[in-house]
């Protein structure tokens, strides 16, 4: 009679020893799992790191050409400043950006602008017009100064 408990004891612990290892099999699985997704977050993460940077370099290239105003290029460089969390140092470097940005946020834009009667648009073109004569060689010296560098 001991000999058959013995076999029921030892057949449990096998038993037991098989789900162990089927457990620890299906775990390994999900972390294996896990960290594929990770990594591939990770490069999607960078992938929009790189494609943010580069929209930064064509914005200040375009600055530098004159091909958009001081104006236009404050209000995109500082919100991809922002969408790249730019740390405080770097984005007390250029500064500029920011200020001119912040100078002129009041203002509507797009379909909001459309919608202004003329008077109150050539009212806001002076103030953005007095915004870029204060802080536009400022602003062109950053952009300068970012060109070729990664955020």
């Amino acid at each position: 009679m001991t000999e058959v408990l013995l076999y029921i004891g030892g057949f449990i612990i096998l038993c037991l020893l098989a789900v162990a290892i089927y457990l620890h099999w299906r775990l390994y699985q999900v972390y294996k799992q896990i960290k594929l997704r990770q990594e591939e977050a990770e490069k999607q993460y960078q992938l929009a790191r790189q494609h943010l940077n580069q929209s930064v370099q064509i914005i200040c290239k375009a600055l530098l050409d004159e091909q958009v105003e001081c104006a236009e290029a404050s209000l995109r460089i500082s919100a991809l400043m922002d969408q790249l969390s730019v740390n405080g140092s770097v984005r007390e470097e250029f500064i500029a950006f920011d200020k001119l940005a912040q100078a002129i946020s009041h203002i509507p834009i797009l379909d909001a602008w459309k919608q202004l009667p003329r008077q109150q648009r050539k009212e806001f073109e002076l103030q953005i017009e007095q915004q870029e004569k204060l802080l536009g060689d400022f602003v062109r010296d950053a952009a300068q100064r970012m060109i070729g560098r990664t955020l």
